[in-house]
């Protein structure tokens, strides 16, 4: 891991811990919101959902959008372990990250679960990252294996 990846994960865990509740839910109905709108989500068949640590935005719309919709879902937990039962077919992941590059890298937490989910059994879904937007930054750091997503979603819109 390079020491500028090893800064910038704790700028943004700091950036995250110092958000109170409030704007927490209000950003996260926000992003969800746009979330809702995109014909990606709308037409995925299959979906991979992630179980937020307390810092991430607040999912629980999409969850119940798929209940409303009958779509099939799998929530990743928060420690994530290789070997979790993925569906054969994954239409739509949606993705955590400590920060997002405009180019649409990713910052993970340092442990490669997704990255590695990504390019192997949902290397044909679309990727959705879903943030803040103080989290989307002009750079990443970029390693051989470090996953793009298709989209990122925060409060102010998706690019």
């Amino acid at each position: 891991m390079t020491a500028e990846k090893a800064a910038l994960r704790e700028t943004m865990k700091q950036r995250l811990r110092a958000m109170n509740a409030e704007d927490r839910q209000s950003l996260s109905d926000e992003i969800c919101e746009n979330v809702l709108q995109m014909t990606q989500w709308q037409e995925a068949q299959n979906v991979v959902l992630f179980l937020p640590l307390p810092s991430e935005p607040i999912i629980a719309p999409l969850k119940l959008d798929c209940d409303m919709r009958k779509v099939p879902e799998v929530i990743i937990p928060q420690s994530p372990k290789n070997g979790l039962h993925l569906p054969d077919q994954i239409d739509l992941v949606l993705v955590p990250g400590l920060a997002f590059s405009k180019e649409r890298h990713r910052l993970g937490r340092g442990g490669g679960f997704f990255d590695r989910m990504l390019s192997d059994r949902a290397k044909n879904a679309f990727k959705l990252a879903i943030c803040f937007s103080f989290q989307v930054v002009d750079a990443i750091p970029v390693e051989e294996h470090d996953v793009k997503v298709d989209a990122v979603v925060t409060e102010q819109g998706v690019w």
